[in-house]
């Protein structure tokens, strides 16, 4: 797309000097929350600014009030129920029996109050803010109500704000489609859109939450559990994915392809310091990455099965087709050979495969027990479809993951975890893996005890690994998110580059 022609005559005057390097920080619900959680998470905006960067501040709805406004939405039907994991609109579930498009309206309410309230704290504090909705700054989506995703950024009205030193205070977890209804962008949208932001405005990113970043294991879990100097993208995208509730991993996803440095940090921290977090990075050699770096656990998983289906060349797609046209992510997918259909032999009672006949499959998947309301009636029409004999579905399933970079050269992990999980008497239902990780679905009761069980058993605790994560073991000093620059060549080059070919930042 060819940039406005307001934006080419300005080409040479923005060319003529070098900008600021830019940062993203976003601060979630929590972080948020209050009068004093503003002040303190402001105060990293300023430290920003004071060390000569421009800020831009992405910001999530505060403490409880998309409970309350879910909750006010429920009052308009008896019929309505409302579902939410966390506090914030980044982890609330749409009911069916509500309109999307208009939910969407109301839950977007609760970040254009937190925007202002955050551009009236920094104003108080002597700064320059400008609270902005997700229209207002640019972010186009595509037309998914509830689970929008971001088609392309217009950074003009970003950049004119920063220009003039003033904070763009920006409404995270919505954009706008292109006929001017507000979208929301599901679980975890105001990560996805601090990493939009900064990946159009060529920016470092920072993503504040109520802990000092990505540890090993959930600390509540496993109180042993060390903090990450580093993690690579494609380690937090198998963490995020598989339960994390650090980043969500669209907005990892969108990191790693667009190579936007992040670093997660702890909002109530001191804001001069600059050690504290982990840093997300690119993939170091094999050779030095920890074979497991962490033990995820995603608590709340369901499963559905179908038993008994024909295998066709199209039976998969038979099955998910109508899952993705509704919108809704599943998490692993496993298929198991049932066999061919057995028939009568002439001489006896038993049964021999019929050559003429198809092998039959078992396709199982598992899914966020929060969307399980959303597929299961679609069930019998999919069962139907594909000719399955019978479907099951499990709601009290976790899933429990090792992850780690080393695991593509490592071996043994495997044997390693199950011997581990085996002598804590854990069974085991389904096993899936990637590269970098494995992971366990087991009854939902038995996943805290496998997660501190695996932590010990991959030795998490330990100093060296601890220090084999941060580099400290090979020599390397992984640099700041806040000093770490974009790949460009130079800031005068990023400055032209960035505003006549990016103003309108397509995302892909």
């Amino acid at each position: 797309m060819n940039p406005p022609p307001h934006t080419q005559a300005n080409n040479n005057t923005h060319a003529a000097h070098a900008r600021p390097q830019v940062i993203v920080q976003k601060f979630g619900g929590t972080s948020v929350a209050d009068a004093h959680k503003l002040r303190a998470s402001a105060n990293h905006a300023l430290a920003a600014r004071a060390r000569g960067l421009d800020v831009v501040v992405v910001i999530s709805a505060m403490g409880h009030s998309t409970d309350h406004l879910l909750t006010l939405a429920a009052t308009t039907t008896t019929t309505t129920t409302t579902t939410t994991t966390n506090t914030n609109a980044d982890h609330a579930s749409h009911s069916p029996a509500l309109d999307p498009r208009e939910l969407d309206q109301l839950l977007a309410t609760g970040e254009q109050a937190a925007a202002a309230m955050m551009a009236l704290t920094l104003l108080a504090m002597g700064a320059k803010a400008t609270s902005l909705t997700g229209q207002q700054a640019g972010i186009v989506t595509d037309h998914v109500h509830a689970r929008a995703t971001i088609q392309r950024v217009d950074t003009h009205r970003l950049r004119r704000l920063l220009d003039q030193g003033i904070i763009p205070v920006v409404c995270g977890f919505q954009g706008v489609t292109p006929e001017g209804d507000i979208a929301t962008l599901g679980r975890g949208g105001s990560d996805i859109t601090a990493v939009a932001l900064a990946a159009a405005l060529n920016a470092t990113c920072e993503i504040y939450k109520d802990v000092d970043g990505v540890f090993t294991a959930d600390p509540r879990v496993e109180p042993s559990a060390r903090l990450r100097a580093n993690i690579t993208y494609e380690e937090m995208l198998e963490a995020a994915s598989l339960g994390s509730q650090v980043i969500h991993p669209r907005a990892v996803d969108l990191a790693k392809r667009s190579r936007v440095p992040v670093r997660v940090r702890h909002s109530q921290r001191d804001a001069q310091d600059l050690i504290t977090g982990t840093h997300v990075i690119d993939s170091p050699a094999d050779a030095l990455a920890p074979v497991v770096s962490s033990v995820v656990l995603k608590p709340r998983v369901a499963r559905v099965s179908l038993r008994g289906v024909p295998m066709t060349p199209a039976v998969q797609a038979g099955v998910f087709s109508p899952i993705a046209r509704a919108h809704i992510p599943v998490d692993d997918i496993m298929q198991e050979d049932d066999g061919p259909t057995p028939t009568p032999t002439p001489t006896n009672t038993t049964t021999t495969p019929d050559p003429s006949t198809p092998h039959r499959v078992n396709i199982t998947f598992t899914l966020d027990r929060a969307d399980l309301h959303l597929v299961t009636p679609m069930l019998p029409d999919i069962a139907a479809h594909v000719g399955a004999t019978a479907t099951r579905v499990d709601d009290h399933l976790c899933t429990v993951s090792a992850v780690g970079a080393g695991m593509r050269t490592a071996h043994g992990v495997a044997a390693a975890m199950f011997d581990a999980l085996a002598r804590a008497g854990i069974l085991v239902e389904n096993i899936c893996t990637s590269e970098v990780r494995i992971s366990a679905v087991m009854n939902a009761d038995l996943g805290p005890t496998a997660v501190r069980c695996l932590h010990q058993a991959f030795g998490l605790h330990s100093q060296a690994t601890e220090a084999l994560a941060a580099g400290q073991l090979t020599g390397r000093r992984e640099t700041p998110a806040t000093e770490l620059k974009p790949s460009t060549t130079s800031a005068a080059t990023s400055s032209a580059a960035t505003t006549s070919a990016a103003t309108t930042h397509a995302l892909r």
